[in-house]
């Protein structure tokens, strides 16, 4: 017992508790969609190149997507892509796919594109699918660059298709 008269059987039990409340609730969207998108983070300072994966994750005991599309938003007065089409990632390749985007909307701090992962039936399996190439613009401040992805989402070889969660990304500016 403690000073307030709890004991540590009593709050380790609740800490169990909230920690197995988090964990279902940080698998929801995965288990309500069937797939997700994840962008690692990174970090660097102003100036520099980075590099940005794009994360497929598939829900067990779905149907692995053959097609993916979504909405790719960056912050452009803090950073720019090297190249407007993200690198294939190995899962990408894997599958025989593409990447591909086309700038939608684009304003003096944004700019939105829609992406596509294409090409064939084969099904596109868990793991990286893209990688941006970012640079950061020499005058950013320090802190936090966000990217969104958005309106995504994933079709079968079936043509079924099935939306997906927004998800966000940071890249983390450091002094110079």
């Amino acid at each position: 017992m403690n000073c307030r008269g709890i004991s540590q059987t009593s709050i380790l039990r609740v800490k169990r508790r909230l920690q197995a409340l988090l964990f279902s609730f940080a698998s929801l969207p995965l288990l309500s969609f069937g797939q997700t998108l994840r962008l690692n983070p990174v970090a660097a300072s102003p100036g520099d190149h980075v590099s940005m994966n794009i994360v497929l994750a598939v829900a067990r005991g779905r149907e692995q997507p053959s097609t993916l599309q979504w909405e790719l938003t960056i912050p452009v007065d803090q950073l720019s892509l090297i190249d407007n089409n993200p690198e294939a990632g190995p899962e990408a390749k894997t599958a025989g796919k593409s990447v591909a985007c086309s700038v939608q909307k684009k304003s003096d701090a944004s700019q939105t594109s829609v992406c596509l992962v294409y090409g064939g039936r084969e099904a596109i399996h868990d793991g990286v699918i893209a990688t941006l190439h970012l640079k950061i613009a020499d005058e950013a401040k320090p802190g936090s660059a966000r990217i969104l992805i958005d309106q995504a989402f994933a079709v079968t070889k079936d043509l079924k298709r099935t939306p997906m969660p927004a998800a966000g990304g940071a890249v983390t500016i450091r002094k110079k």
